[in-house]
């Protein structure tokens, strides 16, 4: 089902998702990758539900962890030595500190590339970014395309193989025969796909000069008032950000004020931003249950 904030103008999305990777890419400050890791785990859920928001942190964790354990093997800096390798090089809080807070934004971001690739289709892309630059627009459109699309096709595939060598996968020849099988099939089918896309939009005048497409996307006062609210709120933060108002830093030693006036208003903007999707949802379930109790 589709949620509030997937039925606004693209412009919207895009504006949105671009702050909010902007900042979870470039902020290190721990509150920081806190927040955004919670708000991220929350988009997930509401947007692409609940089962398929676990099967990502399920991924992402062990990754977090092992991001973290490599980190201080390479990366030495830093004041406070906890122990020495077996390689004489120092073990130091620093680095243990900095690599858990890279995984935690590795992992953020991740998350939020899940919401944006349920959010932005390709239908979108092609109408943000169509007159701009159509060749790119059209290769971004189908590689998000692709993706899905080849996922299916190859399950389909491998059952349909499946159903016709059961007895020859049982052993270790049989199932490498069926998985070239299954490769050899999907380039077919990959190649016959790209033949078949290309005839079709050679056929509706792709490239001719002054061709219009049709589109869906209307821009409503309920859409102007939100990217107003998204562009003030990521606003104040870059300001915020570009006057030293959120100073931490992780070496040569861990310093910074988290819980002065301008972090907390920092960090209430922060949520407020990230949240944006959640409290469209929840103006919408209001109003309709308003409407219900009208009736």
């Amino acid at each position: 089902m589709k949620d509030s904030f997937s039925k606004m103008h693209p412009l919207v999305s895009f504006v949105f998702f671009a702050a909010v990777l902007f900042f979870s890419m470039f902020i290190m400050q721990p509150v920081c990758l806190a927040v955004s890791a919670l708000c991220a785990l929350t988009n997930a859920v509401v947007l692409n539900g609940r089962r398929t928001a676990l099967f990502s942190v399920k991924f992402l964790l062990p990754m977090i962890l092992i991001i973290t354990a490599v980190n201080p093997l390479f990366n030495h800096r830093g004041a406070t030595i906890l122990c020495y390798l077996p390689w004489n090089n120092p073990l130091t809080l620093e680095s243990v500190l900095y690599g858990a807070a890279s995984a935690v934004m590795i992992s953020t971001v991740a998350l939020w590339f899940s919401c944006v690739n349920r959010v932005i289709t390709s239908d979108k892309v092609v109408y943000l970014f169509g007159r701009i630059t159509p060749s790119l627009s059209l290769v971004l459109s189908m590689a998000l395309r692709f993706i899905p699309r080849f996922t299916a096709q190859f399950k389909q595939t491998r059952e349909a193989q499946a159903a016709f060598s059961i007895n020859g996968r049982q052993t270790l020849t049989g199932r490498f025969k069926a998985a070239v099988t299954v490769f050899s099939v999907m380039v077919s089918r990959s190649m016959e796909n790209a033949v078949e896309t290309s005839d079709s939009m050679k056929s509706r005048g792709y490239g001719l000069k002054g061709r219009t497409a049709f589109s869906p996307f209307r821009f409503y006062k309920q859409d102007a008032a939100v990217l107003a609210v998204v562009l003030t709120e990521s606003g104040a933060l870059l300001a915020l950000l570009l006057c030293g108002k959120l100073p931490f830093r992780y070496f040569p030693s861990v310093h910074g004020e988290l819980t002065d006036g301008f972090a907390i208003l920092y960090y209430c903007l922060y949520a407020a931003l990230l949240l944006t999707p959640l409290f469209i949802l929840l103006g919408e379930g209001i109003k309709w249950k308003r409407l219900q109790s009208n009736i």
